[in-house]
Formats: structure tokens, C-alpha cells, sequence
């Protein structure tokens, strides 16, 4: 595949400059993935950077996935040994087994601390993963009020914030990053199908029409699933949608931003972009009818006791409010 998108701007250098340094003031760390690519959007760097630290691993935007690629992915980094959650903020789904994970990690560092003769503090955490995958949205939801701005465009987060929730839990959000280089073309792809590259980074006509190569290529019978035209191109969708312009020339830019909008928001069903999965794809393809996921409650795994505890310092770092 030709290099089509390229895109890295300085704030999400700054960001990625900065994690260690942000890893170091926190004890456990929340890994947002997307549910449509529940792996491949886990970004490496986050094993490099908080390899030694609790973590969580938060597949959100279910609504938006198959149920049983969920399943899968719940199964996929429990064996890993995470505790994963599957989530949906608008409808709250997941939110009270993420709280009740963090407050089991709570517990484990009230008694550490004792232990060794402490008072107990707050457990302080972070969120991170690619931008767009829904970081403040959920750190609004555990808020319960607008407390960050939010918007359906990577890396709108700006400027990191300490977040008091409750009287267990700080909480460090920080903006979105990604990888620094997008030497595998097909990884990059999806993530500007699924919104968590910027729309600036290519042509919309260009990333859509890949888009739908990619999709015919590694995943048959979605277009058809989607469009009722598994060899549906651009040009179609004009002429299928009334995407005309003055003269009866289809509307490129706006059939390719009409791909993007179904895919990034489930307007034709709901879609899979895991690659991990293609083998296990065998069988009918899932009914969008809405059904109970049916997850087990997580469980936090055994750690070992690498853990590096959050740097001490005085009640109330970093001038957050009790």
C-alpha cells in the first residue's frame, strides 16, 4: 500500500515527550482501546512507558462492534493477565464495574500503605490512548458533569488536567497520542476510518475509497452488509445517495465523507476492523439487534510486585481539591 497518510503534530509529540513523566505520578493506568479494533489500537508505547504499573484496559464505544468480537476481546486481554471492562459511556454501560475495579485497586494500596506504617491516600490514575477513543468523554461520565471539552476529532483534549472523583480516586487525564511513525499503511488506514487519525492527514476521497479496497480485501461481506453492493465505489454511492453537482458529476468529497460518517458512527450496522479476529470470523454474520453482552464481572489478575508505587508526595498534589 502507498504512503497515503502521514500525520504528526507537534502537541501529540509534546504528549508522548511527557508520558513518563506523567506515568510516574500515578499508580494505576486506564488503556482506552476502540472496540473495532480492540487490539490494534492499543498503542505499543503505553507497554514501554507503564509496563511496571497497574493498568485497566477499557474497550469502548461497544455500540459501535459485534458483540461477540467484545466477548473476544475481554478474553483476548484477560489472558494477557488485564483486567478489561467493556464499555459504553453513553448509555453507562461498564461504568460501575470500572469504578468497582478501581476501587479494588484502592483497597490493595490502603493496605500497602499500612503496611508500612502510611495513612491511606487516594489512589491517582490516568487515562490514555489514541485520540478520538473516548478519554474524556469517560472521565466525564465518572465526573457526571461536562468537565472536559469533548468533540468527534482526534486530539481535541488539550492541556492535562487533575481530576478529584470521589474520595478514593485522582484521576490525570492526558490528550491523545499516537504512534510517531505509520511505517504499517493498513493500521493507519483503519484508524482514519475509525476517526482516530485527523481529517487533515489525507483526502477524504482518498481515505475512503482505500478505506473500502481495505474492507473488501480483509473483511468480505461487510460492504455488502453495509451498502447491499460488496464492489460499492465512490462513484455509486453518488448516484445511490443523490450525491450530484451542478452538470450530474458526482460529489466526491461529500460520498467520502459519507462513508467515513457510516463507518466511524455504525449508521449501516455495526463494524469489525480487528485483523486478529479474521480467523475466528467463521460462521453467520451477527444480527444488529441488540442483545445482553452477557461479560463476566472483571477480576483484577496477580500482579507482580514490580509495581512501582506512585511518587509520594504531600496531600493534595499538584493542587487538587479534596
Amino acid at each position: 500500500m502507498e504512503k497515503l497518510i502521514q500525520w504528526y503534530p507537534g502537541h501529540i509529540a509534546k504528549a508522548l515527550r511527557e508520558l513518563r513523566e506523567r506515568v510516574a505520578m500515578v499508580d494505576c493506568v486506564i488503556e482506552l482501546v476502540d472496540a473495532r479494533m480492540p487490539i490494534s489500537s492499543h498503542f505499543a508505547f503505553v507497554d514501554e512507558v507503564a509496563g511496571h504499573k497497574q493498568r485497566i484496559i477499557v474497550i469502548n464505544k461497544i455500540d459501535l462492534a459485534p458483540h461477540d468480537n467484545v466477548k473476544r476481546a475481554i478474553a483476548y486481554w484477560a489472558e494477557r493477565g488485564f483486567t478489561a471492562v467493556a464499555l459504553d459511556v453513553p448509555q453507562r454501560k461498564g461504568l460501575p464495574e470500572l469504578k468497582s475495579a478501581l476501587d479494588k485497586l484502592h483497597v490493595e494500596l490502603s493496605q500497602k500503605m499500612k503496611k508500612r506504617g502510611r495513612l491511606p491516600r487516594k489512589l491517582r490514575t490516568m487515562v490514555m490512548g489514541l485520540p478520538n477513543v473516548g478519554k474524556s468523554s469517560l472521565i466525564n461520565a465518572l465526573v457526571q458533569k461536562r468537565s472536559l471539552k469533548v468533540g468527534d476529532k482526534p486530539g481535541v483534549t488539550r492541556a492535562p488536567q487533575w481530576i478529584g472523583l470521589g474520595k478514593n480516586l485522582e484521576l490525570l487525564d492526558t490528550p491523545g497520542v499516537i504512534p510517531p511513525k505509520f511505517e504499517d499503511q493498513s493500521l493507519a488506514l483503519k484508524l482514519a476510518l475509525i476517526g482516530s487519525i485527523s481529517e487533515y492527514a489525507a483526502d477524504p476521497a482518498l481515505i475512503a475509497e482505500a478505506g473500502l479496497d481495505l474492507i473488501r480485501e480483509q473483511f468480505p461481506g461487510t460492504l455488502l452488509k453495509l451498502y447491499d453492493n460488496e464492489e460499492i465505489r465512490l462513484e455509486e454511492l453518488c448516484v445511490q445517495r443523490g450525491y450530484l453537482q451542478h452538470g450530474g458529476s458526482g460529489d466526491m468529497r461529500r460520498a467520502a465523507e459519507s462513508v467515513l460518517q457510516d463507518l466511524r458512527h455504525a449508521r449501516q450496522g455495526r463494524i469489525s476492523l480487528e485483523s486478529v479476529f479474521l480467523e475466528q470470523a467463521a460462521g453467520p454474520t451477527e444480527s444488529s439487534e441488540e442483545t445482553d453482552l452477557d461479560l463476566p464481572a472483571p477480576e483484577l489478575p496477580e500482579r507482580q510486585e514490580q509495581q512501582t508505587e506512585a511518587a509520594d508526595t504531600p496531600d493534595s498534589p499538584l493542587g487538587i481539591e479534596e
